[in-house]
């Protein structure tokens, strides 16, 4: 009624006697039959986070911009939230933001809840171990996946009074 567990022996009996398994014609099986075998290992590798968006130590990233991850298998969509893939600002202060996974492109998309403060260093993370996000079989990252990015300089050029009405 349920998978049976992975890498585990198993023995299996057919009962003989009169309780047991018999024939049409009521013939109970001579001797119990005893067999046994070893389930599949199953998936036992940790996934990996194959690209980001931005890219490590990219500068010149937009303020309004999303911060991606590409896993290289699919995920449980249960273990990605904002808990565990986490946007921080040079003061390693958490970035309020959303986080959605599509299971389709196996991507996590982290959009911060307003813009970035310009020319700053942000670090992304991705969490590992018992509470970090796990593959579809239950697998966490090897380690915490960080990286991080600068966003654009932004205008930083003071505007100036180009023509007056009525002239000066």
């Amino acid at each position: 009624s349920a998978a049976l567990a992975n890498s585990q022996l198993y023995t299996a009996i057919i009962k003989s006697g009169a309780a047991g398994v018999k024939d049409v014609s009521g013939n109970a099986l001579a001797a119990d039959y005893t067999w046994s075998f070893t389930t599949e290992a199953g998936d036992i590798t940790p996934p990996t986070v194959t690209s980001v968006t931005p890219a490590n130590g990219t500068t010149g990233v937009l303020v309004n911009s999303t911060i991606t991850a590409v896993f290289s298998e699919a995920m449980n969509a249960s273990t990605i939230s904002g808990s565990t893939i986490e946007l921080r600002n040079p003061l390693n202060v958490l970035v309020t933001a959303t986080v959605s996974y599509n299971a389709t492109t196996r991507t996590a998309t982290l959009t911060p809840s307003g813009v970035l403060a310009n020319l700053q260093i942000y670090t992304a993370t991705i969490k590992s171990g018992a509470t970090g996000v796990k593959d579809a079989a239950g697998n966490a990252l090897a380690a915490d996946f960080i990286w991080s990015f600068t966003t654009e300089a932004g205008d930083i050029i003071p505007p100036t009074v180009s023509s007056v009405t009525p002239a000066n």
